[in-house]
């Protein structure tokens, strides 16, 4: 049977011996793995970590690109929900050593201008190729889509701007089962056009190691079939992973949603609650990306233009194709962390709930100011903070508790579930140290 992790701070049944009694009640449920294991991930990210910015040379590394490597790391040794308890407040004591001076999240972008979307509509896209452009574009069914934003770039094909497209299903199945021969009988003569199939959308850093592109283009994204929530989530987080490392320096990344499947307030009437949608942006900060804007998918321009809606349900010689509505469909624009430039946007903002309970020890010293300074320092730089009173309760004997509960959220960060579980286990730090006269971690 699985061990539980160790627990922190340590329990004691009597909390007037020196040990500071836990959370309890509001202490979030503990995911059953072996300790051991917990300690050889951190052991082996921090050994990493060390050992490439060694051969890197650490003076050589600009702040956004240390960050990038600290990520990387992570992301090869430890699954989303492995970093937890003590041994995440280590890991935030690396993150911390980027200092607010150095923080990568102001890092200017690299590529200037250029930032009409590409598949919100051709007009908007047209806009776009003012200076040379390529563009990837993952997940085409029968390639009508490729084929209309050809007719957009017009001239500029070969010569301002290049497009590959891509389908999963071999060239058999697109002619065959989708229809798209003669889509492809025509982009295949189309001067800077690259058609390949095969390609899964979810390995785009193997597939296309030492390529890049300014523009990473997903088309309505979708489990083949009636697949759960949690099952699109995951190829929009293994897609946003993958299209990282193949995007230029200061590109952008977009995917084009059905109505309320995104989870913004660009959902319209369609929207639903976070928790019932895909949660792109969630999804995109995994892959160390940032929601910075959103638009309206213009389907009758890019129907009038010869895109077909073919769904995720692939038709049979017996059966009628179905395809979903992309009417009120809403296009996502993601950055990197650290090529934001000024666009971003409060409403994207990634929002994540702690609790933090603490024993006031003395009335006198205690101070409001100074513990929502360090609050907010804890938070780090690019996370704003809410603070809130859950609870003060005096204990039978005498003592007087305090619960806070605090919002941390950023539209600046790739904000992870992992990131705010940093800022709440520094902030415990901070009062386990002694940073606030009068209180004590509970």
């Amino acid at each position: 049977m699985a061990l539980r992790p160790r627990e922190w701070p340590p329990r004691s049944s009597d909390p007037g011996k020196g040990v500071k009694p836990s959370l309890q009640t509001r202490r979030a449920p503990l995911p059953t793995r072996n300790s051991t294991h917990y300690d050889f991930c951190l052991r082996e990210t921090v050994r990493r970590y060390d050992d490439r910015v060694s051969v890197s040379s650490a003076a050589a590394l600009k702040a956004n690109e240390m960050s990038a490597l600290l990520r990387s790391c992570i992301q090869s040794t430890v699954s989303r929900d492995v970093v937890f308890g003590s041994h995440l407040r280590s890991l935030g004591r690396k993150l911390r050593c980027l200092t607010p001076a150095t923080s990568h999240w102001r890092t200017p972008a690299i590529r200037e201008g250029g930032d009409g979307f590409v598949l919100s509509s051709p007009s908007d896209f047209s806009s776009s190729t003012a200076q040379p452009l390529s563009i990837l574009l993952c997940g085409e069914g029968d390639f009508s889509f490729a084929r209309a934003l050809t007719l957009g770039a017009g001239k500029d094909l070969d010569d301002r701007v290049t497009v590959t497209a891509t389908s999963f299903e071999p060239a058999g199945d697109i002619e065959n089962q989708w229809g798209g021969s003669d889509n492809i009988r025509e982009l295949s003569g189309t001067p800077g056009v690259e058609l390949l199939h095969g390609i899964d959308a979810t390995m785009l850093d193997t597939t296309f190691e030492g390529r890049s592109w300014d523009r990473i283009c997903f088309m309505f994204p979708h489990i083949p079939g009636k697949g759960r929530i949690s099952l699109n989530r995951e190829l929009l987080a293994g897609f946003f992973r993958a299209a990282e490392p193949v995007l230029s320096p200061g590109g952008t990344v977009e995917v084009a949603l059905v109505a309320g499947q995104g989870g913004t307030a660009a959902d319209g009437d369609a929207r639903r609650e976070y928790g019932n949608t895909w949660r792109a942006a969630t999804q995109a900060a995994e892959g160390g990306l940032v929601l910075v804007n959103t638009a309206p998918f213009d389907a009758t321009a890019w129907n009038d233009r010869g895109y077909v809606s073919r769904g995720h349900w692939r038709s049979r010689p017996d059966s009628q194709e179905r395809s979903f509505t992309v009417r009120d469909g809403v296009v996502h624009m993601f950055r990197r962390e650290g090529e934001l430039q000024e666009k971003t946007c409060q409403s994207h903002a990634l929002t994540y709930t702690r609790d933090v309970s603490m024993w006031i020890t003395g009335v006198e010293m205690f101070s409001e100011e100074t513990l929502l300074d360090v609050v907010h320092e804890t938070a780090g730089e690019g996370v704003d903070v809410e603070v809130s009173t859950l609870e003060v309760h005096k204990h039978e004997d005498g003592r007087l508790s305090r619960t806070i509960r605090i919002k941390y959220s950023s539209a600046v960060l790739a904000y992870t579930r992992a990131r705010a579980n940093v800022s709440q286990f520094a902030l415990r730090d901070a009062l386990e140290a002694g940073r606030v006269c009068g209180a004590a971690l509970r």
